[in-house]
């Protein structure tokens, strides 16, 4: 009792001390800004060529993963932005997700439809996952990998120990992917709509209509938000009702979006208007905008709470 309490403590302890991390890509820059939403204090601005996009904070690992499209590497920091190593890849990479429970990092590919796993403390890379044509968003939990293969209208639900797949239809270019309470939400940028994918019985449940163009889905306060690229907006709807509630004003054509730790916040990134913004999840409205290097795009898992 006496040790479970302490454990307790200190866990206690941890949590109190972190504050949120937000890792953002500029692929005009060619940088990567580390900043505290809350406060809108920019911590470290670090070069990052090759046109990045795709990016993750690992904070029980300390490590944060990006992705350059254009030099075909994965870049692999330290939590203050001190680059760790490169691993050179093959094809077109894109898309990015840590397993949360591995460490391991998976890294999709535009080219040939496949997603690499690499050990990102090594730069080893393990092997290669077949999957659908141009996957885009990945996603894993509990040894399932789901990735959103642009040019097939589907996912991929792949169990990592054994390799079996299975294919899920969805809307037009599924593209942004987050997993939600056992489903999977894909972006269909050419649909207009969320694709509610249920990851038990691998069948769509539900189709939800968003702004023109959207691209990626987070959650916050039992709600769902899309970021709508062409109409500078942010789809709201209930996670369960799986209906609209409501649209949010942001800036131009807004790609990342992601939670804060505590769930009470939204982080956005405005590519053409060169911002971050944060939203109050439970007003829905913007209350800090913070100036970016040219280009920020935070696809992926770019903010969580670090020591």
């Amino acid at each position: 009792m006496k040790l479970a309490a302490l454990f307790l403590l200190a866990l206690s302890a941890g949590m109190a001390g972190a504050a949120d991390l937000a890792a953002v890509t500029s692929q005009g820059a060619g940088a990567l800004t580390l900043l505290d939403p809350a406060s809108g204090e920019i911590r470290a601005t670090v070069p990052l060529p090759g046109k990045p996009a795709a990016v993750s904070v690992d904070a029980a690992r300390g490590r944060i993963l990006a992705v350059a499209v254009e030099t075909k590497r994965l870049h692999i920091f330290d939590l203050t932005g001190r680059e760790l190593r490169q691993v050179a890849l093959e094809g077109a990479p894109f898309g990015l997700a840590v397993d949360p429970a591995t460490g391991l990092a998976y890294v999709s590919d535009w080219e040939v439809p496949r997603v690499f796993e690499v050990d990102p403390g090594t730069g080893a890379i393990l092997r290669e996952i077949a999957t659908g044509p141009t996957p885009s968003g990945i996603a894993i939990v509990d040894g399932l990998m789901v990735t959103a293969d642009r040019d097939a209208n589907a996912l991929s639900l792949i169990e990592l120990s054994s390799g079996a797949t299975r294919t899920v239809p969805v809307g037009e270019h599924p593209f942004g992917l987050t997993l939600h309470e056992g489903r999977a939400f894909t972006a269909d940028v050419l649909a207009n709509t969320v694709s509610v994918v249920d990851l038990a019985t691998g069948k769509t449940v539900a189709t939800i209509p968003t702004g023109e163009r959207p691209y990626a889905v987070a959650f916050a306060l039992d709600e769902g938000f899309v970021t709508d690229q062409y109409g500078s907006t942010v789809t709201v709807f209930d996670v369960g009702r799986l209906e609209v509630t409501g649209t949010i004003d942001v800036g131009e054509y807004p790609e990342g979006i992601a939670p804060t730790s505590d769930g009470r916040s939204l982080v956005v990134a405005n590519w053409f208007s060169d911002s971050v913004m944060v939203i109050d999840a439970a007003s829905h409205e913007v209350v800090r905008e913070i100036t970016m290097p040219e280009g920020p795009r935070a696809f992926g898992a770019f903010v969580a709470a670090v020591p």
